[in-house]
């Protein structure tokens, strides 16, 4: 898995340093929640169908201590909102994957 910064920046480094940048000043906010925040980015990338980014963020989420079980039941709260039953099993499998990376990464043991 490669993130998509990674990729671009092979191309055109500048571009990334400004969007990092960017990213910095809607992030990094005194008093934001940052845990929050990325669980809602991480369910927009699930929604849209971006695999490689939505395990890439949930693996963020794991370093945060956001368990697996509460990242399915934050997917699973869009079904019938804002995600389709197939969207949202697909998902489940993603973070799936994506713990199961993050303990292969991270050598962590058991599940979240």
């Amino acid at each position: 898995m490669q993130a998509s910064t990674h990729r671009v920046a092979q191309s055109n480094d500048a571009a990334i340093q400004h969007y990092k940048a960017m990213r910095s000043s809607l992030m990094d906010i005194p008093g934001l929640d940052r845990t929050l925040c990325e669980i809602v980015v991480t369910s927009q990338l699930a929604l849209l169908g971006h695999e490689i980014p939505f395990k890439l963020h949930a693996m963020r989420l794991f370093e945060l201590k956001v368990t697996r079980a509460t990242l399915e039941q934050v997917i699973l709260a869009g079904v019938g909102v804002t995600f389709v039953l197939p969207q949202a099993a697909q998902a489940l499998d993603w973070i799936a994957d994506a713990e199961a990376q993050f303990m292969k990464t991270a050598g962590a043991p058991g599940r979240s």
